[in-house]
């Protein structure tokens, strides 16, 4: 069985799980695996294609598999050590050299160890698993390994023996500090080790579990598993951003940290100031490979870069000189805009005007640094196009020691005057976990930019930000004075403690930054390295150079063992819920623990909304002696930004680029240090500086928790009180300490989140409150405009309770995490409660996973290093797949088969709601459970059931979006008899992989974000737990490509019917066309070829030919990527004749790519005039209330139709088809004898069946008998 584990998993990994059971029926063990020939893969695998993808997998793995073992890594050698050790009796010493000295010391210096191959480790994991001894690294900080007592042991690991030069360590008390160092280091790598094969293990366990579930037809409860699982695989990486002088080593510190000399472009006097890098483990399927992915900004923004004149430029201010020059060479001299935006400028990067990222990949880091360079600010004598990039990612193989969960940024010091730059600048800033400044030793102190970049972002990563700890790195301590070289090293280590004096002391005189932040003993750290010596070690030990300090930085910020506690314990509750949900029903053993925890998450709840009131109170009480202080003194506050005194007073051109970017200049140049201008900040300085403390208080990024903070962490539900009373109710009870656990890291995540954005507030809401007046006052031109402009800014400022409004905000943003945080107790907990404790045990579930249960119980007592309290007897509980489940109704249980093929259903409109002044009410009649999409709007139900879904599209809330942007409409959703189980949200995503869309369920006026299921090419699929109101967003600053549609109607121009009005409406390709259409009433919906792809905030224009008399306006739109209410023309075309055209050629172009045709079409001129309907007066919507008219002309012309329908057979297959009358009834149409007793039949079903049947009975009569409905209609005219 443990034979055939191997060739199940190695199927599993290759994505041919399929195959597992004809290869258990041959009985294809490890060994004969290995062997296997190509006639055994003919007869293994008939099917061409798995057989190729198995035949390219096996191969690869045989070629590895002969590879020879060259690896001296340390890791490997003592795994293999400890291992074979650990199998020995207890009372056994361990005794003998662990590894080769020489080998030793180096592995343990580099920071990127190979894995050991893995058939030893897989040896080894066995017998350390076998023995009941864990070892694991003491967190007291004392580097000793300790083992799991769940078996008694003695065994230790002996100090490591090595030969140290007596030159360099004459120091025995150092030598032995550092021999325990090394152990201390060697038994951290066997821990890790251990701990990455259990990931792995644990890995593979889910793997098969998840390929069960999906075999699965959905349930509430199969969906939620599928969703926890997907749950288990997200990562939040933890960002350090570096920050630094051009030629302070910041490029040749990464690369020297990484172990990779030739990384990153270094050693240039402009090397990457501009573009920032963002440097991380390669975690794809390429993982032996460097890869970068250079990222464009848009031609949008370079055009703003090269059009912009509004910006201060000085004399000596050449940084657009050097952008044109880097980028066009002598070609850019004195070229007008047009010129510049040639095609034939980026013909080597067509990534650019396409949109996309430009990717390579290669072998080694030399390569790929070559690749790059002229994609940095570094000096070549090629073309660069350093003056384009946003940014660039560089993902680094054998490197998830250090990099797995952490990503190196190297940011240009202060923000970027482009704006998309800026924006992903000060995203990184806010998003970093902590801040490396580096700086040359020799101007660690003096140096003004380090010290003004402290300054500039604090309140970006401290309030503003997550930021948990500032470190000063000094670089080039091995730069000495030529007199000094004779005692190098004693200069080098004098001169390093002198520094790190001198800058904690200057450190701690920075107010403004100190504020932010209670200054725990880690916070700050001073790293005196040298990247020169660590790697030639001339005058230091690399030990010295500190570099091996910074790598243990970085790995205790990578945490791998924090990681994977997290997953293996996640997949560890959701095995317990299956397990559980397998056994006996024990229904009044769940209602009791259902009441217990129902009234202990009711009672936290409780004690959490009381912390949260009081942080109001004293946040109310700052804010409104801030809004006193800033009335009093605004003037002032004003005047510090826009006239300054003892100062050259700020001129025309600044103001004028205050207004025109949002109270925001942000100077051009490479002058050091330019420092932006920021009026709302300015203005809200003085509330600020009044919440600051309680700010830090309440919402501290490092240090103590703060009050809301703590009620988190002691929120519990106490599952383990209840372990004792209720033993038959521990697996359930495992899965919800858990869920608890896993639910309070994201609370905790939420609560950093939405602390940032309420920090943000302030500077927000005046800047948004400023909006009409600077857009008023950058308008002012001529004479004494810089004065007009001046005056229109105060005068604002003074009559629109700006601080009033400001504050207002921030207490809404409070109030809003209260919600949240309650709202997300109250409903996921309830969630798991409910599927854990009240959902009936179901044997539709996955087939017996006792065996994956006992497995993940091992790896995960071994990995906490300790035994479950609660002795399981797993039930074996065998079922049979079954393609149905079992649904509730009112006479019991049923089974339902489901389906997986979508009916698509014609919504009914319902009447009483679809007037003039309201939007139209759908009901769509689900005959069954299974899959059912609205013709009209797109969307689609997952039915447990029988049941009616009534929906319509709403109007979003903005004020609950922040930093996100709708994505679709918003669909508020009803269904009566509560069967929806899933629902599936049209998108207009290009590609379905783009993980920036999520689902918006709004309840109550609250949002959560509720994580997709899966994304389709067309749909976003979403559980149902209860329904409400619910759309797709997306984040607001991506701007990819859309799916599109271009509408068009036409209406007359008053009363005069030859001049007409073609209005032409851009829209994303997910809003409905009927709401459209309801919208346009008294206009002729134009009927072409939609469908296109367009930009989100992209410029486009019309072009209209063929015809002789008309206008368009505007000369340019956007795409309405809004979801307003509300559907605009985007253009208008005015017809003032069409006699003698008969066609007219619209055709789309795109402003931003030199008016290139996105979208084309001939449209005729013989358009039919608007028709009233006779149910709704108000023409238009056609498609919605088409229905509502087949109903009234069937019921009007029944007796008629009766008569004269001659092709009733033909009706009666389409209504068949679209499941609209049953089997039984067509079948007795067939055998009646005339047409007649035919259409008396059909009349009763008609009858029976209501609006939705009579309107596909309608619709039939159009398609077989058009003339019979012209000559009723006609004769009823």
């Amino acid at each position: 069985m443990a034979s055939f584990d191997f060739v199940r998993d190695k199927l599993t990994e290759w994505n041919l799980s399929d195959l597992i059971q004809r290869f258990e029926d041959e009985e294809i063990d490890e060994e004969s695996f290995l062997f296997l020939k190509e006639k055994d893969f003919i007869n293994l695998i008939p099917k061409i294609g798995p057989r190729s993808r198995f035949r390219k997998q096996h191969k690869a793995f045989l070629k590895k598999q002969k590879q020879p073992d060259n690896d001296k890594n340390i890791q490997a050698a003592t795994w293999s050590s400890v291992s074979i050790k650990a199998s020995k009796s207890s009372s056994e010493n361990v005794t003998g050299e662990m590894v080769n000295q020489e080998s030793c010391q180096k592995a343990i210096i580099k920071p990127r160890n190979q894995p050991p191959k893995q058939a030893e480790t897989k040896r080894s994991l066995v017998k350390l698993l076998g023995t009941g001894s864990v070892p694991t690294t003491n967190t007291s900080g004392m580097g000793k390994t300790v083992f799991d007592q769940s078996e008694p042991s003695t065994s230790k690991i002996p100090p490591l023996q090595v030969n140290i030069p007596s030159k360099r360590k004459s120091d025995e008390a150092h030598a032995n500090k550092q021999t325990k160092k090394r152990q201390r280091v060697a038994a951290s790598r066997i821990t890790e080790t251990f701990e990455t094969e259990t990931k792995t293990e644990v890995k593979k366990i889910m793997q098969r579990i998840k390929s069960k579930l999906d075999d699965l037809p959905s349930t509430k409860l199969i969906d939620f598993l599928r969703g926890k699982i997907q749950t288990l695989e997200k990562d939040k990486k933890e960002i350090v951003a570096v920050f630094g002088k051009t030629r302070a080593g910041k490029s040749f510190l990464i690369n020297t940290i990484l172990g990779e000399t030739t990384l990153l472009p270094s050693g240039n006097q402009g090397a990457c100031t501009s573009v920032m890098i963002q440097v991380e483990a390669n975690m794809t399927d390429s993982d032996s490979k460097y890869i970068a992915e250079i990222e464009f900004m848009t031609e949008e923004g370079w055009k703003e870069d090269g059009n912009d004149e509004d910006k201060e430029r000085d004399d000596d201010d050449d940084d657009d000189d050097e952008k044109i020059s880097a980028l066009y060479g002598k070609d850019g001299r004195g070229a007008t805009l047009e010129e510049l935006m040639d095609r034939k400028h980026f013909r080597e990067i067509p990534e650019f005007r396409l949109s996309v990222k430009k990717i390579f990949v290669c072998d080694t880091a030399k390569q790929l640094s070559k690749k790059i360079t002229c994609y940095t600010r570094s000096d070549t004598f090629k073309r660069r196009y350093w003056p384009l990039v946003k940014c660039i990612t560089i993902k680094v193989p054998n490197s998830k020691d250090l990099l797995e969960h952490v990503v190196l940024v190297d940011l240009p010091g202060n923000g970027d005057c482009n704006k998309s730059r800026d924006e992903m600048w000060k995203l990184f800033v806010g998003n970093c976990s902590a801040v490396w400044i580096v700086s040359d030793i020799a101007r660690a102190t003096s140096e003004k930019e380090s010290w003004e970049i402290l300054n500039s972002t604090v309140s970006l990563f401290g309030p503003g930000g997550e930021c948990r700890s500032i470190s000063f790195i000094c670089t080039k301590t091995d730069d000495i004075e030529e007199n000094q070289k004779a005692d190098a090293r004693t200069c080098i280590l004098r001169r390093n403690e002198t520094t790190k004096r001198q800058v904690r002391d200057k450190f701690n005189k920075q107010k403004k930054v100190k504020k932010h932040f209670s200054g725990g003993k880690d916070f700050l750290q001073v790293f005196t390295v040298s990247s020169k010596e660590y790697q030639k070690e001339k005058h230091l030990q690399q030990e010295e150079t500190e570099i091996p300090k910074l790598q243990e930085f970085l790995r205790n910020l990578n945490d791998r063992r924090t990681k994977t506690s997290v997953y293996v314990s996640g997949a560890y509750g959701i095995l317990s819920l299956i397990h559980g949900a397998k056994s006996s029903d024990m229904t009044d053993s769940k209602e009791e623990v259902c009441q217990v925890l129902e009234q202990r998450l009711k009672d936290e709840i409780k004690s959490i909304g009381q912390t949260m009131d009081e942080a109001y109170e004293t946040f109310e009480r700052c804010l409104s002696e801030g809004v006193r202080q800033s009335e009093e003194s605004c003037e002032k506050l004003m005047n510090k930004v826009i006239a300054p005194r003892g100062k050259k007073a700020s001129g025309y051109q600044v103001v004028k680029s205050l207004c025109k970017n949002g109270g925001v200049h942000k100077p051009k140049g490479k002058k050091e240090m330019r420092r932006e201008l920021n009026l709302n900040e300015s203005l809200a300085s003085r509330m600020r500086s009044l919440i600051d403390e309680q700010f830090k208080i309440h919402f501290p990024n490092e240090g103590k928790h703060g009050p809301i903070r703590e009620q988190i962490d002691t929120f519990t539900l106490d599952t383990n009180s209840l372990f004792r009373k209720h033993p038959e109710m521990s697996l359930h009870l495992i899965f919800l300490k858990t869920e608890e656990t896993e639910f309070k890291a994201k609370l905790i995540c939420d609560l950093r989140e939405k602390k940032k954005k309420i920090y943000s507030t302030l500077t927000e809401s005046i800047k948004d409150s400023m909006h009409r007046c600077y857009i008023r006052a950058s308008e002012h031109t001529g004479k004494d405009s810089l004065k007009r402009m001046k005056d229109d800014l105060h005068q604002h400022m003074k009559n629109n309770n700006i601080f009033q409004k400001a504050k207002e905000d921030m207490l809404g943003g409070l109030i809003n995490l209260k919600d949240h945080i309650m709202m997300q107790l109250k409903c996921k907990l309830q969630e798991s409660m409910d599927l854990s404790l009240k959902t009936p045990n179901s044997s539709f579930l996955p087939d017996d996973v006792t065996v994956e249960y006992n497995k993940m119980k091992m790896y995960y007592e071994k990995l906490m290093g300790c035994s479950s309290t609660v002795q399981i007897t797993p039930r074996l509980d065998l079922h049979t797949k079954s393609i149905t489940f079992e649904s509730q109704s009112g006479n019991g249980r049923k089974r339902v088969q489901v389906s997986t093929s979508v009916t698509m259903l014609n919504p009914e409109i319902v009447k009483d709601l679809t007037t003039h002044d309201r939007k139209p009410t759908y009901r769509l009649q689900c005959p069954k459970a299974g899959l059912f999409q609205c013709r009209s709007t797109g969307l689609v139900f997952l039915m447990e059931g029988k049941g009616d879904v009534v929906y319509k599209v709403t109007q979003w809330d903005r004020s609950l979006l922040g930093s996100m942007t709708p994505a679709g409409p918003l669909f508020s959703i009803d269904c009566p008899e509560q069967s929806v189980c899933k629902l599936h949200l049209p998108h207009c995503m290009c590609d379905e992989k783009d993980d920036n869309v999520s689902v918006a369920h709004v309840t109550d006026g609250n949002m959560e974000i509720v994580q997709p299921l899966k994304t389709t090419a067309t749909h976003v699929i979403v559980n149902i737990t209860h329904l409400s109101l619910f759309g797709l967003i997306r984040d607001v600053f991506s701007f990819l490509p859309v799916r599109s549609q271009v509408l068009l109607f036409l209406r007359p121009q008053g009363n005069r019917p030859q001049k007409r009005i073609l209005n032409v409406i851009l829209l994303p390709k997910n809003v409905p066309l009927c709401e459209v259409e309801y919208q346009q009433r008294g206009s002729t919906f134009i009927q072409t070829s939609s469908n296109c792809t367009l930009t989100p905030r992209g410029k486009y224009g019309l072009c209209c030919e063929l015809v002789a008399n008309f206008s368009i306006q505007p000369k340019s739109g956007q795409l309405d990527y809004d979801y307003s209410p509300n559907f605009h023309p985007t253009f208008q075309v005015f017809l003032d004749c069409m006699s003698g055209a008969e066609n007219i050629r619209l055709s789309l172009l795109d402003r931003g790519s030199n008016d290139q045709r996105v979208w084309e079409s001939l449209i005729p001129t013989d358009f039919e005039p608007p028709q009233v309907s006779p149910i709704n007066p108000h023409p238009g919507a056609e498609a919605v209330l088409k229905q509502l008219s087949g109903q009234a002309f069937v019921d009007k012309h029944m007796a008629d139709l009766i008569q004269r329908v001659k092709m009733v057979q033909h009706v009666a297959d389409d209504l068949l088809v679209e499941e609209m009358i049953p089997d039984k009834l067509y079948s007795r149409l067939l055998m009646a004898g005339t047409s007649q007793e035919q259409m008396r039949l059909m009349s009763d079903a008609l009858q029976a069946g209501g609006t939705r049947v009579k309107s596909a009975f309608y619709k039939a009569l159009l398609n077989h008998e058009p003339r019979l409905v012209q000559d009723l209609a006609a004769a009823s005219h």
